[in-house]
């Protein structure tokens, strides 16, 4: 058997004795019906492979075997960001590790019969006034593996304000307006007096 072309293994069925390559020693084994076993797959092991059959008792041609090896790494519990804007919120998710990850989002409680499933790194969200309280879980996944993040709740972009502090506010932007007011009506009637 070769990986981007030197050997890392050979075997002779009539000696029943096998040669493996020093980086592939504790990693690789064949049995005496020529199934061959990896373990401990890494990243780097991902590409072709090439085996030779020769039949030396047998007036065969030897045969040649390709195939792909696939290695995925799994993925990490995902983190959601939130992204605050005035008319929308945008969530994005991210998973520090992982191969060939997708992302979809789900929503918290669930939507009953209604798809709650958005596919795609990101979800813009639109929200209205809330009926009840919207929580968002992505979940990251390959092949191989799958996590989801902890919910977030819409009201990561809320601005909570104190008991009473929109009364101030409203107040003090009347009382400023009021006092513009009087500025302008007080230069008016000294432009006129002049």
């Amino acid at each position: 058997m070769s990986f981007h072309n030197f050997i890392i293994l050979s075997w002779s069925s009539l000696l029943k004795e096998s040669h493996i390559h020093d980086l592939y020693k504790d990693r690789i084994d064949i049995v005496e019906d020529g199934s061959i076993y990896m373990n401990n797959v890494q990243l780097s092991d991902a590409g072709l492979y090439h085996i030779i059959t020769q039949y030396i008792s047998e007036n065969k041609p030897e045969k040649h075997s390709r195939f792909h090896l696939q290695v995925f790494e799994p993925v990490s519990k995902p983190n959601i960001t939130a992204e605050c804007l005035r008319d929308n919120i945008t969530l994005s998710c991210f998973s520090s590790q992982g191969s060939e990850v997708t992302y979809s989002w789900e929503t918290l409680p669930p939507c009953g019969n209604d798809s709650c499933v958005h596919l795609g790194q990101t979800m813009a969200i639109h929200p209205l006034p809330p009926s009840e309280p919207t929580s968002y879980v992505c979940a990251a996944q390959n092949p191989v593996s799958r996590a989801s993040s902890d919910p977030i709740d819409l009201g990561v972009c809320s601005i909570q304000w104190p008991p009473g502090s929109r009364w101030v506010l409203i107040l003090c932007s009347v009382t400023a307006t009021f006092c513009l007011i009087g500025i302008i009506i007080i230069l008016y009637k000294n432009n006129q007096g002049e």
